[in-house]
């Protein structure tokens, strides 16, 4: 069986510390943005306590070894190349803690459903297409389980009467329901008398017919025999949605449940990214660890570079056999921070919009719930992974939206903890991957149990429409609630979960600051008031949760989230100073420009994706 796992130890990554670069230090460049005054401060916001704001930082080997004055550092830097930065701010780089990178790419390729509202808007769509060939699917994406859950699910019978012979999969917006016409459903062999799979639902007319829609793991069924991409398509749409996150100003992402495949094509960038910095360095590298070294600021930006930003992996927890070799093998830690493998993505529950999460009551608005909440895993085995994943130094998150669900997992994590030693024995960061409805009782044991709270500020705003219907006007209090976790000093981490909402760090930040629609949302009203306001953040902990926090919780303190010395230089330019915009104006913030190790990425044409694809990818969240 070929390793994945092997092939990242062959990049230079290591168990335990890093390798130490050999090649020769690289004498440092000079980056300033000094503020223009005390009214529109500007500069370098570091994130440092002891000193927020600086004009200036000193960058050598790709990293921080100064900050101060503009006078302080280019006094004591004395004939280093000076690159004055332009825009009015400079942040450190955004850390995306919680990604789907290779599926933002390949839903470029697809036959974009999002807006549609009807089958027949489908259809229009799918046929604007140009037809599939031999035995291609037609694949598209988008459509809003939650919206339509409230008014009924599709039906597949339009798809039936325009693509007859033609198999149709439409992936739903959050991955938790798919929308298959007769030809994909006969594809995969269901029919009146197939039995619901295990924690999934195929739903049915009265007369027992499968309308196309299938629930949960009911997806599986027919996704599994859709053609899947091959090792190009892989590595093509990962590139691409890179690209697109730097020059939205991420610089880092955590790509969540990483299956084996997919971890195959980001080793495969990452050799080729290796074998590029060989040709260009010449006999000066000697070992992979020295990837580090930053090259000359005025040419790697033009690199075709696989892997444009930081990718930390975390592993398809529910594939028995990517969780035996990574366990067997232990975490990959790369000396670099480009590509790490520590930790296991665990799919738990459902969502809440198909009301496939599973709560401690039934759900308000449909107590007799025929979407089956169910597990897609069992707690005995989130629990043994728990075991092996604290044995052997891996990080867990495990995805859990429901009440009952939390409680869970929260129970899973305790008891494995106490068995060991208790949580302040480890430095274990275990997750809860979006903890959407809590207990009373749980935000407090999150922050005692140690377990950071990993939340996407779309998810409130685009289930504002819905929530209160699901959970009723009690529960609901106890949801999305970013300022219990925080009270509760609990460790809270900002992500998109991309591609399922707006997911740009500008967004991100707006919804946590706002808790409203987006001002260029067709629903936007200026007058609705916040989606429970007093769950709202302020900016600075908006940001905390999307830098710092999320640098920790990478087990990457002190390397990224802030711009400090002995940090890598990953920082982007904003075109304003979000300190002095109001809360609205957020929306309107624009990146200039980022960088990753001290080098500015030129966003390259490819990141632009258009034509269409097939994919077989897991569900988002």
């Amino acid at each position: 069986m070929f390793s994945i796992l092997a092939g990242l130890s062959a990049l230079g990554c290591a168990n335990g510390p890093g390798l130490q670069s050999q090649g020769p230090p690289q004498d440092p460049v000079v980056y300033v943005l000094p503020g223009p005054g005390e009214a529109n401060p500007g500069g370098i916001v570091t994130l440092d306590p002891r000193a927020p704001r600086v004009e200036a930082m000193a960058v050598a080997g790709g990293k921080i070894v100064a900050t101060g004055s503009a006078a302080d550092i280019q006094g004591n830097y004395f004939g280093a190349p000076v690159i004055r930065l332009p825009g009015a701010v400079v942040l450190p780089g955004i850390i995306d803690s919680h990604t789907h990178a290779r599926q933002l790419g390949m839903d470029a390729l697809r036959v974009d459903v999002s807006e549609c509202e009807t089958v027949a808007c489908m259809v229009e769509r799918l046929v604007a297409e140009p037809a599939p060939t031999g035995d291609r699917w037609l694949v598209g994406q988008g459509w809003d389980e939650g919206a339509w859950a409230n008014g009924g699910y599709p039906d597949r019978a339009e798809l039936d009467a325009a693509f007859p012979e033609t198999p149709v999969v439409l992936y739903s917006r959050h991955g938790f329901a798919t929308l298959a016409n007769g030809a994909a459903l006969e594809r995969a062999a269901i029919g009146a008398r197939t039995p619901n799979p295990a924690g999934g639902t195929i739903l049915r007319d009265p007369e027992g017919r499968a309308t196309g829609v299938l629930l949960a793991g009911a997806q599986a069924l027919v996704r599994d025999r859709v053609p899947p991409p091959d090792l190009a398509q892989r590595e093509a749409a990962i590139t691409a949605a890179l690209w697109r996150l730097a020059a939205a100003g991420v610089t880092t992402i955590h790509e969540a449940g990483v299956g084996q495949e997919d971890l195959r094509a980001f080793v495969s960038l990452a050799e080729r990214d290796f074998d590029t910095l060989q040709g260009l360095s010449g006999d000066l590298i000697t070992d992979p660890a020295t990837l580090s070294i930053q090259l000359d600021p005025s040419a790697p930006g033009d690199i075709d570079w696989g892997l444009p930003i930081r990718v930390y992996t975390l592993l398809d927890g529910n594939d028995p056999q990517l969780v035996a070799e990574a366990l067997e093998r232990g975490p990959i830690v790369d000396p670099r921070d480009r590509l790490v493998a520590r930790g296991f993505k665990v799919f738990y529950d459902g969502s809440l919009g198909s009301r496939t999460a599973l709560l401690a009551q039934p759900y308000a608005d449909d107590p007799h719930n025929q979407a089956h909440p169910a597990e897609r895993i069992s707690p005995r085995a989130i629990e043994d992974l728990a075991e092996g994943a604290l044995e052997r130094g891996f990080q867990l998150a495990v995805h859990s939206i429901g009440d009952a669900a939390n409680a869970t997992v929260l129970d899973i994590y305790q008891r494995v903890l106490e068995r060991h030693g208790g949580a302040s024995a480890h430095d274990h960061r275990w997750r809860l991957e979006h903890a959407q409805v809590m207990h009373e009782r749980d935000f407090q044991r999150t922050a005692r149990l140690g377990v950071i709270a990993s939340m996407q500020p779309s998810h409130a705003v685009g289930d504002s429409a819905w929530a209160e219907q699901r959970l009723g006007p009690t529960r609901v209090r106890r949801a999305y609630a970013w300022r219990r976790f925080l009270d509760a000093d609990a460790h809270l981490i900002f992500s998109s979960d991309l591609p399922g909402e707006p997911w740009t760090p500008v967004e991100t930040l707006y919804f946590a600051v706002n808790r409203t629609r987006l001002p260029t949302d067709p629903g936007y009203d200026p007058g609705a008031l916040p989606f429970y306001g007093d769950q709202a953040v302020s900016l600075d902990e908006a940001l905390t949760a999307m830098t710092l926090e999320g640098a920790f919780a990478g087990f990457a303190e002190g390397r990224l989230g802030a711009l400090v010395p002995g940090a890598w230089a990953d920082f982007i330019v904003l075109d304003a100073d979000p300190w002095v915009l109001r809360p609205k104006q957020l929306a309107d913030l624009e990146v200039l420009g980022t960088y990753v190790a001290g080098v500015e990425l030129r966003i390259p044409p490819k990141a632009r994706l258009d034509g269409p694809a097939e994919d077989t990818a897991a569900p988002s969240q």
